[in-house]
């Protein structure tokens, strides 16, 4: 992630570019160090350092404990830590989306299906080809959310859209570092900006005392060595990356900080021209970009040069491109704003193509990589407060006033529609924005509202089947989409473009050729910020209330798609869904206790969103609303993937499908895994992994993903909560495989009762296993059959019979 070859520019220059630091519990630091912490890199070393076995569908117990452990001990040796989650992704980087999904999620799982099953339980097939579990986000949060009701060490903070650059405009408010595995960190700057620390380059040691000696054994020839400090050594449970040791000895932590001053004074680049050297480099939103069915950085540079190459190539471009001896030979052309400057090195940089481009694909390349630079931009705070107390300006966001805030407009559309909105739609729209801000609206719902895109999760399922995403979790969201369009509005979707793009044509681009003087200084505090003319252009990525608004109004009544971004087959692609008025939905259910209530549904009683839920998913029973608020959850998502799949192989009546439905026993042992087994009952270590087994785990958890996210979008996710931090796919596969019995599970009659009622006919008859032939067996049949025995074998019966 981030600036291509640059992580490893850093590695190879660590001692020039970076500086160490150790802490401890018993030394901490004078006063608390502000570290912004990158929520997705902090979850991916998590897993990765853990060793989990991901398999399964995650040990989510055992990854709320590892974040507990992890949080807390940084807090013990003085860091104050903020937390940081993406928002919704912005369309520049769906391209690099789509490619991560298919590298990091449907490649294993197609290697893991194609591979035979000795060889893909083993341990270095598991290694090598890791999927994060599914709820891994969701589990974090909550881990997070209960910390926080015990330290005011600790802060959550949800992005808009990209997380990076609000990570660093915060760390420069509050003064402090980012940590993160992302390059781009040390290319975003800010005032007040500390660094980046690498979260694969901190480390943990325990430090364990001497045993002292007593004078018992003492012996007289010999004479004890006194030691003034402590020996330290590695304990043998580190080596784990960020995991520190489960160890109540002192512990210390290492860790190194590069800072991008000194990598701008190393490249000998001003500081501010770093985001335009990454995107000439190469960063997340310049996979898309070709020209002729060829990248533009393959035009940049020659096929044998390393990525650190690379950098350094860029570096020396920018920099002869601004120095005083290139102005004086171009005194003609005198470089007179920033446009120039990208005009100039792009050309410089395409020197070996001489004349073979023509003026307008020369223009195109100019154009991308101003539009890749962009996303490094990072508004200029200008109030006299600092620290914490500069937080929260408004309700609306941490760090911005509301109209400069983009999720304001992604929840506004029909506020911004209507001259006096309703005062429902209104305290609506506050509900959801604090929502989002508490973490109890999960991201991926706010891409729906700004790009007209869901992306949902997606694990290890079977390739050659049909997607569980679309048929278990696609029928619920269909109710998402219309609830979101029926209370604040969702934006228009035409073919490829979306809202955003189809008001950038109308939108200005100002100051764009606004004149600067280009200055090589060393004194990096007085250096002039050389993008601030490019940022008039992001209006056409957020465009602003006024320019939105007319557009909104026209499309209220206008049917609405979203793209859902899914596996098909083997690669990840792009499908539009039909978003049906609330309305027409509403209708389908014949159920006497719902209210048609005037107000939009988001907005209605908790009683009456509870039921619509429950008829949503057939479960409107008195034993399901008995049911405690995580194990309702359990229970609706098993019953939905239940009655999904016995109607989908009722309706084709083929053989497949029919094969694809639950028997009550495959339901039990999820019900099992959602209890801890008991201490005196053997459990292996590392079930095998079955086809149908696999193929189970991806069923719930797709339905338990859209069921949560229903959830949040009608705001009672108190009466039907998170479920995953108390599940456990190895237990799950333990039962499966019968490596652990379920009758050592006390599972209650009311989750027995719960997912029976309605559903007697709907679970499929146990499969009976084919037995094995004995030895003895088949010695006896080979004796009985002459065509098959040897002759000293006839012989024997003749023996035996006489």
């Amino acid at each position: 992630m981030g600036v291509h070859g640059l992580t490893t520019y850093l590695r190879e220059n660590r001692r020039l570019l970076s500086k160490s630091y150790v802490l401890s519990h018993q030394s901490p630091p004078p006063g608390p160090i502000s570290i912004v912490v990158d929520g997705w890199s902090f979850i991916y070393a998590v897993h990765h350092n853990s060793n989990h076995p991901w398999v399964y569908g995650g040990e989510y117990e055992d990854f709320t404990r590892l974040v507990f452990l992890i949080v807390q001990n940084w807090i013990r040796i003085g860091f104050s830590v903020h937390f940081v989650f993406d928002g919704a992704y912005p369309e520049l980087k769906f391209p690099t989306l789509v490619s991560r999904l298919g590298q990091s999620v449907i490649q294993p799982s197609l290697l893991f299906f194609r591979t035979s099953p000795i060889s893909r339980n083993s341990a270095r097939f598991l290694h090598e080809t890791r999927i994060i579990p599914p709820f891994s986000y969701s589990v974090c949060i909550h881990a997070l959310q209960s910390l926080l009701e015990s330290t005011d060490s600790l802060q959550i903070h949800f992005a808009d859209e990209e997380g990076d650059p609000y990570a660093v405009e915060l760390a420069g408010r509050i003064g402090g570092y980012v940590v993160g595995n992302d390059s781009d960190f040390v290319v975003l700057n800010t005032d007040g900006y500390l660094g980046y620390i690498p979260l694969d380059e901190m480390s943990w040691t325990a430090a364990i005392p001497d045993i002292p000696i007593t004078d018992e054994d003492k012996d007289d020839d010999f004479q004890p060595v006194r030691k003034g400090k402590p020996k330290v050594i590695r304990d043998p449970r580190l080596g784990r990356g960020i995991i520190p040791p489960d160890t109540d000895t002192d512990l210390s932590l290492s860790f190194t900080a590069y800072s991008p001053t000194t990598l701008a004074s190393h490249l000998k680049v001003p500081v501010t021209l770093l985001p335009l050297l990454g995107a000439l480099v190469g960063n997340d939103f310049t996979t898309s970009q070709e020209l002729n069915n060829r990248s533009v950085q393959s035009m940049f540079f020659e096929r044998q040069l390393t990525l650190t190459q690379r950098i350094s190539r860029v570096a020396s471009t920018i920099q002869a491109v601004i120095s005083p001896s290139y102005q004086k030979r171009r005194q003609k052309h005198q470089l007179g704003s920033v446009m120039d400057l990208i005009d100039r090195t792009v050309n410089a940089l395409l020197i070996r193509f001489g004349t073979t481009l023509g003026t307008g694909e020369v223009d195109k390349i100019i154009d991308q990589i101003v539009e890749a630079t962009l996303q490094y931009a990072i508004p200029k705070y200008d109030g006299e407060i600092v620290g914490l107390d500069s937080l929260w300006p408004t309700d609306v966001c941490a760090l911005h006033q509301p109209d400069a805030c983009p999720i304001l407009s992604m929840v506004s559309r029909f506020v911004m529609a209507e001259d006096q909105a309703a005062d429902d739609k209104i305290t609506l729209r506050s509900h959801y924005l604090n929502a989002y801000r508490t973490g109890n609206l999960d991201p991926h719902i706010l891409d729906i509202l700004s790009t007209a895109t869901f992306w949902p999760r997606t694990f290890l399922e079977n390739p050659d089947l049909e997607t569980v995403n679309r048929s278990i979790g696609r029928p619920i969201r269909l109710w998402i989409y219309s609830i979101l369009d029926d209370g604040i509005g969702l934006p228009e979707f035409e073919g490829d473009i979306d809202v955003a793009n189809s008001t950038a044509d109308a939108s200005s681009i100002e100051d764009e050729d606004e004149l600067i003087d280009v200055v090589e200084s060393d004194d990096e505090e007085n250096a002039q910020d050389l993008l601030a003319p490019l940022k008039g252009a992001l209006e056409r990525l957020h465009p602003g209330a006024e320019t939105s608004t007319p557009l909104v109004s026209a499309l209220i009544n206008k049917p609405k798609k979203i793209v859902e971004y899914i596996r098909r087959g083997t690669r990840v692609a792009s499908e539009a869904v039909t978003v049906n008025p609330l309305s027409e939905l509403l209708h389908t259910l014949s159920h006497p206790a719902i209210v048609m209530e005037s107000k939009p549904l988001a907005s209605n009683s908790p009683a009456n969103k509870f039921t619509i839920l429950l008829a949503v998913l057939h479960s409107d029973y008195p034993s399901i609303r008995a049911l405690s608020p995580p194990h309702l959850t359990a229970v609706l998502a098993l019953r939905w993937v239940v009655r999904t799949l016995h109607l989908r192989a009722e309706e084709t009546g083929s053989r497949e499908r029919d094969l694809e439905r639950w028997s009550m026993r495959e339901a039990h042992c999820f019900l099992a895994s959602l209890s801890p087994l008991p201490p005196t009952t053997p459990a292996s270590n590392f079930p095998q992994v079955l086809d149908r087994h696999a193929q189970l785990m991806a069923q719930v958890a797709s339905a338990i993903q859209s069921i949560e996210f229903l959830s949040q979008v009608l705001m009672i996710t108190d009466l039907v909560a998170p479920v995953a931090h108390i599940t456990s796919g190895r237990r799950f596969h333990s039962f499966l495989t019968e490596s652990s019995p379920t009758v050592d599970v006390d599972i209650p009659d009311t989750l027995r009762i719960a997912i029976e009622s309605g559903l007697g006919d709907f679970y499929a008859e146990e499969r009976k296993k084919k037995a094995k032939k004995s030895k003895s067996n088949s010695q006896r049949v080979a004796s009985r059959n002459p065509k098959s025995a040897s002759v000293f074998q006839l012989l024997g019966n003749v023996g035996v019979e006489a």
